[in-house]
């Protein structure tokens, strides 16, 4: 009786083995034939996500898959080539049935402009990597910071790490945070005796902001200067507590 077990149960075995490579081969053979009807060949390529980088660059770098057999399109080598374009922050490329790929993206966006010691702007993440333009318009409305860098050093994909430049960000990126409403008045950053200074586009008055309560400084700054009659060019210090010390400034 124990044998006749054994023998069953090696049937069941044998029987169970064969079902598996049935379903290999099927799977295999499948997988062959979609990499090989002809009908799944690559038509067509979109691009989604992208506000900055111009659809045909994308594209540009994507041609050669046209014509290709949809299953065969290697997503990994596309992603790779694309994410050398200083502008594309996170990528996903996907097959869409019969003859589409889908290229996805979410961009690094601008959030100040470098000002080079020749006099050009190059715009910076909030990450300080250069970002590229592509376009000799300055589409970005966005606060300038006058720097020492030079043209040859502010390449795209290239994050600077300056103290200076990393102080002014920060500050920046605060202020977007905690007085966001103030964004539009602020024209321009700049250093003076390892002091930030913020240039007010309307007034042309130069702020000096204290390190913390952004939101707060920025409303005592309001205040006196829809009433306090404040000239053009003059110096706001706001770095002492519940005071706006006002000062004549330089043209």
């Amino acid at each position: 009786m124990k044998e006749r077990k054994r023998r069953g149960n090696s049937r069941y075995y044998l029987f169970f083995s064969l079902c598996m490579l049935a379903v290999v081969a099927v799977g295999y053979g499948s997988w062959y034939a979609l990499r090989h009807l002809p009908f799944l060949a690559v038509k067509k390529i979109t691009v989604e996500g992208n506000t900055a980088v111009p659809d045909s660059l994308v594209l540009s770098q994507c041609e050669s898959y046209l014509g290709m057999n949809l299953f065969k399109v290697p997503k990994k080598e596309i992603k790779s080539k694309l994410s050398r374009i200083s502008r594309i922050k996170n990528l996903k490329v996907k097959r869409q049935l019969l003859s589409t790929i889908k290229i996805q993206m979410s961009e690094r966006k601008g959030i100040l402009y470098v000002k080079s010691f020749e006099g050009n702007l190059y715009p910076i993440d909030a990450e300080a990597i250069v970002l590229e333009r592509y376009s000799k318009v300055y589409r970005e409305d966005i606060p300038i910071f006058s720097s020492y860098y030079k043209d040859e050093q502010l390449k795209p994909g290239i994050k600077l790490a300056k103290p200076d430049l990393n102080r002014i960000l920060q500050t920046h990126l605060a202020i977007m945070q905690d007085a966001q409403d103030y964004l539009p008045i602020i024209s321009e950053y700049y250093m003076i005796d390892n002091t930030i200074n913020i240039i007010d586009a309307r007034y042309g008055t130069r702020i000096i902001p204290g390190e913390t309560d952004f939101a707060d400084q920025l409303r005592r700054y309001q205040f006196v200067q829809d009433n306090g009659n404040i000239s053009q060019h003059s110096v706001v210090d706001l770095r002492f507590d519940n005071q706006v010390v006002v000062k004549a400034g330089n043209k």
